[in-house]
């Protein structure tokens, strides 16, 4: 088997059950930040009348061909262009600790916005079509609506957010926890309790929190085994800590009113990563929100089933429509 080149921003190689709908991108490539080197890619839009330009934000743990697989050619097939990045530390993005690559660590937060800001500016703003939209997902939900609250709307004009953390399963328990723990390196860069790196013999669908999807489920394994330089496994204590914190400045009094920006918010009834219950008081507080539950999904609400699907694609599309009527 080859070794994948580290300079490339590629996938080294594609999973051969995959390759019907995996869309690759027209144009791969790095992004340098401080202290640390991004991966991005971008799609053109299909046709000749672009509808617009969505930026894709991941959750954590996920990667660029994660919804290359399908999410991205279904926004192709809508006629928008498409713009995604590798958060710092998952995917094909630099690690914070190379000695433990399937560590997923952070420094805090703010680092994750002051990369978003670098992406959208450098990248986003000379390669976007039309308007531009974002759609994120969990992890990269709560970034952006802090990125909102804290740095206005450009270049948005308006964002469908997933599964946004706002709130953590059993997060009192996690926060006393790290309460006791001292915030040194040797402790902040070890694994979160109860988790390690990628095992493929401890993917175990059946006991799965993400989705009911099987097929959707095994893509991430598949694109480990194709390219191991995306394998990712559990959070690092210090990366509990910064979500938890982030957490809490996300929902600081007066932060979320000052978002402007249309936004629609989804929530996954069976989540048992975030809390569902903390999105109703989330929307109802950023001005022009809406929120639509799916009573039947767990946390991955783009990866679910297709009935599943395609409730979330007839929100997307009634809501980014509605924006132009």
């Amino acid at each position: 088997m080859d070794v994948p080149d580290p300079d490339s921003p590629s996938p080294a190689a594609v999973p051969i059950d995959l390759a019907a709908t995996y869309r690759p991108a027209d144009r791969y490539g790095w992004l340098a930040v401080p202290a640390a080197r991004l991966r991005y890619g971008c799609w053109n839009a299909s046709g000749t009348a672009t509808r617009g330009t969505v930026v894709v934000l991941t959750g954590r743990g996920e990667f660029i061909e994660k919804y290359a697989t399908e999410i991205v050619g279904e926004l192709l097939g809508r006629g928008y262009a498409v713009v995604a990045l590798d958060w710092r530390g998952q995917g094909l993005s630099d690690r914070p600790l190379p000695q433990e690559h399937d560590a997923g660590h952070i420094d805090r937060f703010e680092t994750y916005m002051t990369d978003l800001k670098v992406f959208l500016d450098a990248i986003v703003a000379p390669f976007a079509e039309g308007p531009v939209f974002a759609l994120c997902h969990s992890m990269g939900g709560h970034i952006l609506l802090r990125a909102l609250a804290e740095c206005g709307s450009a270049p948005f004009a308006a964002a469908v957010v997933t599964s946004p953390m706002t709130g953590l399963q059993r997060e009192a328990f996690l926060r006393s926890i790290l309460m006791l723990l001292p915030e040194i390196p040797t402790i902040e860069h070890r694994y979160l309790f109860g988790t390690g790196p990628f095992v493929f013999l401890a993917r175990d669908f059946h006991s799965n929190n993400v989705t009911h999807d099987e097929r959707r489920y095994r893509w991430t394994e598949a694109w480990f085994a194709a390219e191991p330089r995306l394998s990712l496994g559990g959070p690092t204590v210090g990366w509990a800590r910064q979500a938890a914190r982030s957490i809490s400045a996300c929902l600081a009094p007066g932060y979320l009113e000052r978002i402007d920006l249309p936004v629609l918010l989804m929530t996954a009834g069976q989540d048992q990563i975030i809390n569902p219950a903390s999105h109703g008081s989330v929307a109802a507080r950023i001005p022009h929100a809406e929120h639509v539950s799916f009573a039947g999904a767990r946390h991955e609400i783009m990866m679910e089933t297709d009935d599943i699907r395609a409730r979330f694609w007839a929100a997307f599309d009634g809501f980014v429509n509605s924006l132009s009527g």
